[in-house]
């Protein structure tokens, strides 16, 4: 079993970058691998409760709660999720981690992709 580590970092706004990260990321479960997707600086947005359809951004909340759905992690930068109103945050069962901790998990990986 291959351990795949994404990396999502930009912005959710106007762009379906990060939709498609996540679409490809429920594709990788398909095969022999757990999938560890990270949210890193920006890329918390989506954790909120928001309309990302509204902006532009593509499907969603669809792929995150199929990963979980899946048992597969869902890690936030935990300095990067701090600037944000945490009532608002959508989706349960989500890491709240560190750099470090994600500097760990990174490297323990065997494939790591980022967007």
């Amino acid at each position: 079993m291959n351990e795949v580590i994404v990396l999502i970092r930009k912005s959710p706004f106007n762009t379906i970058r990060n939709s498609e990260a996540l679409r490809m990321s429920v594709g990788l479960t398909l095969e022999d691998n757990r999938v560890t997707v990270v949210f890193l600086g920006d890329s918390v947005y989506l954790m909120l409760e928001n309309k990302p359809e509204l902006v532009s951004s593509g499907i969603i909340q669809k792929h995150i709660e199929t990963l979980q759905l899946l048992k597969h992690r869902i890690i936030v930068e935990k300095e990067a999720f701090e600037k944000l109103d945490k009532s608002r945050i959508k989706y349960k069962n989500v890491e709240i981690l560190n750099k470090t901790q994600i500097a760990e998990i990174v490297s323990a990986g065997d494939v790591v992709i980022a967007y």
